[in-house]
């Protein structure tokens, strides 16, 4: 006769029995977690995006930033009233009045907003998946401080591409 894998098996010890029933009577873990870990882990080894040109952040902001912040960056409509979104050109003109060290730690606090996004992801998304941390800072200050009222924030035309 052969031996099965239960004679194969040495007899639990005081402590490889507790560590056993210890596992045992852990509780298992909910799809939903399982799921949240398994895209974190996902995050962690994806590529990091590459670099963008200031004509293809033109074009990001307005492919996934216009529905907020409208086409030329004053927030003014439906979702930027009501989500209190940012109002670039006002913002832009505080910033060629402050100047400094402020102007920097602004560039990097409204760089954290892109990438990390606002209130968990409920205000604003985060695209730290789409854009790098120097082109969030591009962004920041080739298009965004750029902003004017009235004037569409729109991506160069071939062969004039600002950078």
């Amino acid at each position: 006769m052969l031996p099965t894998s239960s004679d194969l098996r040495p007899a639990p010890t005081h402590a490889t029995g507790r560590l056993l029933r210890a596992v045992q009577a852990w509780p298992r873990p909910r799809p939903s977690l399982l799921l949240a870990l398994v895209t974190a882990l996902a995050w962690a080894g994806a590529e990091p995006p590459k670099a963008k040109t200031v004509q293809e952040l033109r074009s990001f902001f307005q492919q996934n930033c216009t529905r907020c912040h409208g086409l030329d960056g004053s927030a003014h409509t439906p979702d930027g009233k009501r989500l209190g979104g940012m109002d670039f050109t006002v913002v832009t003109e505080e910033f060629r009045q402050a100047g400094g060290p402020g102007s920097e730690r602004e560039i990097r606090r409204m760089s954290r907003g892109i990438l990390n996004g606002i209130l968990f992801g409920v205000t604003m998304p985060a695209w730290k998946t789409q854009l790098s941390p120097e082109d969030a800072q591009l962004m920041v200050k080739e298009v965004l401080l750029k902003a004017e009222r009235g004037k569409v924030i729109e991506p160069a035309p071939e062969g004039n591409q600002p950078q």
